[in-house]
């Protein structure tokens, strides 16, 4: 389909709220209906942004999702693509929803389930080259100033570096599909501190230096108990006591 018609056709939606979950499931929708097929260019920020009548920071968050369920991949320089629906994560929970406190509860407990043993083995197993790929992510969220939407993403492909190296395609492909709702929860702990003291920015990156020397050093325990520590935190700082179970299980083995 050409970019003019994918342009059309998903200009027909009506506007309504500012909500991220809106665009997107606009856009799948137009997938779904085979008016966007695997390779074709979605329509620009600027061209989203006017048709659902939202501000461009809606359509990168609602792009955000869509990249971390496996629906499109972006290239630098060209564009955001619509991905084969063999590379499409079946998972999903609307991201309206990742404003209920049990739902984030359990998006954190299932994090600490796969991401600590998860962290383990990356520090075990992972290669040169994924290696290299969360050194890159951990220096972009380093140097993101006052974390902004791009610190935001350099965080979430931080743990998706770490589950791809962890060497089991089953535990890369939850974490990313969790990365959606991962990112849900960073800009929620933005806007709803629970502990304002301490600088919230220092604390998670402090935390994120941590996994990363645990990793780089090999240290499969240092790795568990540093993510253990990072989630744990996280979850305290927007008020959730991660079921210490959960937790404790995920070391076990």
């Amino acid at each position: 389909m050409s970019d003019k018609a994918s342009e059309h056709s998903i200009s027909t939606l009506m506007r309504g709220p500012q909500s991220p979950s809106r665009v997107a499931a606009g856009i799948t929708a137009e997938i779904a209906a085979g008016r966007l097929r695997e390779g074709d260019r979605i329509p620009t920020e600027m061209v989203l942004s006017a048709r659902f009548g939202v501000s461009r920071s809606v359509v990168r968050e609602a792009i955000a999702g869509l990249r971390s369920d496996g629906v499109v991949r972006s290239r630098q320089g060209a564009g955001t693509f619509v991905v084969s629906p063999r590379e499409t994560a079946t998972l999903r929970i609307d991201a309206d929803l990742t404003s209920d406190r049990i739902v984030f509860r359990n998006v954190f407990e299932m994090r600490a389930i796969l991401e600590i043993k998860g962290a383990a083995l990356a520090a075990l197993r992972a290669d040169d080259e994924q290696r290299a790929r969360i050194s890159e992510a951990f220096e972009r969220m380093r140097n993101a100033a006052a974390w902004p939407d791009e610190g935001v993403t350099a965080d979430l492909d931080f743990h998706r570096c770490i589950a791809t190296a962890s060497g089991n395609p089953y535990i890369g492909m939850v974490v990313g599909f969790l990365a959606g709702q991962m990112r849900q929860s960073i800009m929620f702990m933005r806007q709803n501190q629970v502990d304002p003291s301490g600088d919230l920015v220092s604390m998670n990156i402090a935390e994120h230096s941590a996994i990363y020397d645990a990793l780089m050093n090999r240290d499969a325990r240092a790795a568990a108990l540093t993510m253990r520590a990072h989630i744990t935190a996280a979850a305290t700082r927007l008020g959730y006591d991660v079921s210490p179970a959960a937790i404790e299980l995920s070391l076990l083995g």
